[in-house]
């Protein structure tokens, strides 16, 4: 099956996109100086953004047939 640049791009670009956003919050929690509290949050925020969002993108990919 020969795919396009553009349809390659649509294949993995939201994967692509999870993971620029999940390494966005793991550098925001290395801060030093940050508050116990709001490092915590954003150690969780991108720990769940990677172990929410792939699955759904596997689910939504495999749903439209990609």
């Amino acid at each position: 099956m020969d795919r396009t640049p553009l349809q390659w791009a649509a294949l993995y670009g939201p994967l692509l996109l999870i993971g620029l956003a999940s390494g966005a919050l793991r550098a925001l929690s290395l801060r030093p100086g940050l508050e116990p509290g709001k490092r915590r949050a954003l150690t969780a925020g991108w720990i769940l953004l990677l172990l929410v969002g792939v699955p759904a993108w596997l689910f939504a990919a495999a749903t439209m047939g990609l």
